[in-house]
């Protein structure tokens, strides 16, 4: 008896020693449709495979959105990359909406991993994604749980999370996301889990529930992968017991890959890869990274023509940075925005353009326009949309893009047919909601002054009581996004073409060129004191 018990005991060490080998689990966030990057990780992947059976790849979130294969197949080309590349699991970031809430659904219906988000529920309270995911690595058991940023209500767009009554029908979970994420945490430990990996979408110092506020109020947390505001991070915080949780986050666009290992023996941890993105090449191509670049190549072969094509010339760059050479769209005025909000003001036909700085996510560069180009400076598919708003209501609306200058905000506007000066010393008074979703203004104002053009083409103050007509995008204009800093303005029926094609009259309308007497530097549509 003694002897049979000690084989027992021999073969179940052995099973679980062979069970025990290295873990290894590629991440990544924010790629936003940086297509190479998937090649790299698909060549990690396969070079971990010599050495260990349990490998995986999973990733933060928005990655359908950000460049023309994204915009061109509404992210279905994204997915069949993914696909190829052979993902366990996911979370979803808030550009993962950006083509409607339908279209969503059919995108993670075709993505061959688990989709996991404890915080996104229909307003019922029914689950709508997986909270977690276990995945198991031999004896093993990993738990993936996901969180989307609150916030996705308005960095997405609000009326797509609205029924035809205009009620909401999705709840973020604003109040109670980190309770969200711990039962399903907890939930997870229950079931099984050994390890439990957050794929969060929060952010590390977002104003509402970022990734540091979770980490420091919840516990059973080993990894929060972290994405949205594309930082690079990787480093260890205390949860609610003391615990050390590792925060780690790859940049964007593939500027890093992340690798977890889970040893056989030892603490579970994390590194940061320098990708393609960051200068390194491929040295070879292994099995699978192959295939992951047939499916790009077959891809970009299918938008060639389109995207190639060249529409105009530009005398000068169209540049979304500042002098200093950093991203100035969303606390600044650039040439580019002004390009914009040109285009949306003659192509509509209004008194007043608006364009916000957390559209524009590229520049043009001096030479031809292609249709390529022109989708990697507006990738997110918006329309032309038109408003009738007072000019009180345009002195309110315009105080929310500035509430936080000197910093950025996505929700900063530049203009066109109408100028403001600010003084940043006085403190904002803008109230938002729970959602942050804009209210109204209180007694201090930061906009002193706001002047439009006027029919014989001079610069007049603007008047509270007057109405003008203002040409934008669906989202900031008619679709809540913004802060809804629009919302209360009175729709216009408008022809709804898509923003590409807006830059695309407009221009034709120049002539076919971009002049460099007029669009070479900013003209002064926005100034601080």
């Amino acid at each position: 008896m003694k002897k049979n018990l000690s084989l027992l005991t021999i073969f179940f060490l052995l099973l679980t020693a062979c069970g025990r080998k290295e873990i290894v689990i590629f991440y990544e966030n924010d790629m936003h449709c940086a297509v190479d990057g998937y090649i790299h990780i698909a060549a990690l992947r396969d070079q971990a495979s010599k050495y260990t059976p349990y490998t995986a790849v999973v990733s933060a979130g928005d990655f359908i959105q950000g460049d023309v294969a994204g915009s061109i197949s509404e992210g279905e080309y994204i997915i069949d990359i993914m696909n190829a590349v052979g993902y366990d699991a996911i979370t979803i970031g808030n550009h993962e909406f950006d083509y409607g809430v339908y279209q969503h659904f059919n995108l993670m219906s075709q993505l061959n991993a688990s989709v996991v988000c404890a915080n996104l529920t229909y307003i019922t309270g029914e689950t709508i994604h997986l909270p977690y995911a276990i995945h198991r690595y031999g004896t093993v058991k990993v738990a993936y749980v996901g969180a989307a940023t609150p916030t996705t209500y308005n960095t997405s767009t609000p009326t797509y999370f609205l029924n035809e009554k205009g009620e909401l029908c999705y709840d973020f979970h604003t109040t109670d996301t980190y309770q969200q994420i711990q039962i399903a945490v907890d939930d997870a430990r229950k079931n099984g889990a050994d390890y439990v990996i957050l794929l969060s979408h929060l952010g590390d110092d977002t104003e509402l529930s970022p990734s540091v506020g979770l980490i420091q109020q919840t516990t059973g947390i080993d990894v929060v992968v972290d994405g949205h505001q594309h930082h690079v991070l990787n480093y260890k915080i205390a949860n609610a017991k003391g615990d050390s949780v590792i925060l780690t986050s790859t940049g964007s666009k593939a500027q890093y890959i992340g690798k977890i290992k889970i040893p056989a023996e030892g603490e579970i941890r994390a590194e940061l890869i320098p990708s393609v993105k960051s200068g390194v090449p491929l040295t070879s191509l292994t099995p699978t990274a192959k295939q992951v670049k047939q499916t790009i190549d077959n891809i970009t072969l299918l938008m060639k023509e389109q995207v190639e094509r060249v529409i105009g010339y530009t005398q000068v760059p169209l540049t979304d940075k500042g002098k200093d050479g950093e991203r100035a769209t969303r606390n600044g005025e650039t040439n580019i925005a002004d390009f914009i909000a040109d285009a949306m003001r003659q192509v509509a036909g209004t008194d007043i353009g608006m364009i916000h700085g957390g559209s524009i996510r590229a520049d043009l560069a001096q030479g031809n326009i292609t249709v390529g180009g022109i989708i990697s400076v507006l990738p997110f598919n918006n329309s032309l949309a038109v408003v009738e708003a007072t000019g009180q209501q345009l002195l309110d609306a315009m105080e929310v893009g500035v509430m936080s200058y000197p910093e950025e905000n996505g929700d900063f506007h530049i203009a066109s047919g109408l100028r403001y000066t600010i003084d940043d010393k006085i403190p904002t008074s803008v109230q938002l909601d729970e959602h942050n979703m804009f209210v109204g203004v209180g007694q201090t104002r930061r906009i002193v002054k706001m002047e439009v053009l006027n029919a014989n083409n001079q610069w007049v103050p603007i008047e509270p009581e007057q109405t003008y007509t203002v040409g934008g995008l669906n989202y900031t204009l008619t679709s809540g996004g913004a802060s809804g800093m629009f919302r209360m303005m009175h729709p216009v029926p408008c022809n709804p073409i898509k923003d590409t094609e807006i830059l695309q009259k407009y221009i034709q309308f120049l002539g076919d060129t971009i002049r460099a007497d007029k669009y070479a530097m900013p003209d002064n549509r926005f100034e601080v004191l």
